[in-house]
């Protein structure tokens, strides 16, 4: 009797544990199942945002730097409308650009913000000098125009008109006015009503005026040979030693910096800017043979 009566409480314990197992083992079926749903969906809505940004146009500036118009061919220089009668007055933007999008872009303006501009110098001599006939000037000229909204000063607008294709790059060149010898600017590209795509701190360098060592030191010793004991120098007046050592000292800060200009822009292998660091190496012996170095007096 007692065999009887264990073997049917096991029978139901066996029943009840199978019946457990077959609900655990649906529960996890259905929950393995809701999670691949949920990952799935994950993933769908994923893709539809990355395929919605990509379908976008996605404009890059592969690169943008400046050339001087003289050295554009004739077909360029026609198609540019390049001012013949101003030597000099224009600069050529060559800028290359890539569609990384899925949408086409199409390119309607550039714009260009000035930052600083330099002319580069011609030297002041002192007061006695100016019946020479030589162009006394400012010593370094430097400007400084921060960005500004359109219509200030310190902008350039070129109408455009380029279509770029998914995944297409081209390049084109725009002439805008020359600002001067040298400047930087920043550099921005118009698309697709509105959108924009900025280059920052463009350099420019063409040709920074400057005055040749000999021409200084011609234009010096006839001062030192007319004037009286005292001279006149940028508005004071002080005796004409000071005034020459004075002269000499801002022309070989000035040098410097147009050197400096030569040096930013990675052209140190540039015939001017040899001659440039030619005329300062010469000071001191120009200091020597006008009589102005102090150690001699």
């Amino acid at each position: 009797m007692v065999e009887v009566i264990i073997a049917a409480v096991a029978g139901v314990i066996g029943a009840a544990l199978g019946s457990w197992a077959t609900m655990r083992s649906a529960r996890t079926t259905q929950r393995a199942a809701l999670e691949t749903a949920r990952s799935a969906e994950r993933s769908a809505l994923q893709t539809a945002w990355i395929a919605k940004e990509v379908k976008e146009a996605q404009i890059e500036i592969v690169d943008a730097s400046f050339v001087d118009a003289e050295i554009l061919g004739e077909g360029e220089r026609a198609g540019l409308a390049i001012d013949e009668s101003r030597p000099g007055s224009q600069v050529i933007m060559d800028v290359k650009l890539r569609n990384a999008g899925g949408e086409t872009a199409y390119i309607y303006e550039i714009v260009l913000r000035v930052l600083e501009v330099r002319h580069g110098f011609r030297i002041v001599f002192p007061e006695n000098m100016r019946s020479s006939g030589f162009d006394s000037v400012q010593g370094s000229t430097y400007y400084y125009n921060g960005p500004s909204r359109k219509g200030k000063k310190g902008e350039q607008f070129q109408s455009v008109s380029q279509v770029l294709l998914p995944g297409e790059a081209d390049r084109f060149l725009v002439a805008f006015d020359s600002p001067a010898a040298f400047f930087r600017a920043d550099l921005q590209v118009l698309f697709n009503a509105g959108r924009a795509v900025e280059a920052a701190d463009v350099k420019y360098l063409g040709k920074p005026l400057w005055s040749e060592s000999d021409e200084v030191l011609g234009h010096l010793r006839q001062f030192l040979q007319r004037c009286g004991r005292t001279a006149e120098w940028r508005g004071e007046e002080m005796p004409v030693a000071e005034a020459g050592r004075r002269c000499l000292a801002e022309y070989e800060k000035d040098l410097l910096g147009v050197a400096g200009l030569y040096e930013l822009v990675g052209r140190t292998v540039d015939p001017q800017y040899d001659a440039i660091c030619a005329a300062r190496s010469r000071i001191p012996h120009m200091r020597r043979e006008l009589g102005l170095d102090e150690q001699t007096q």
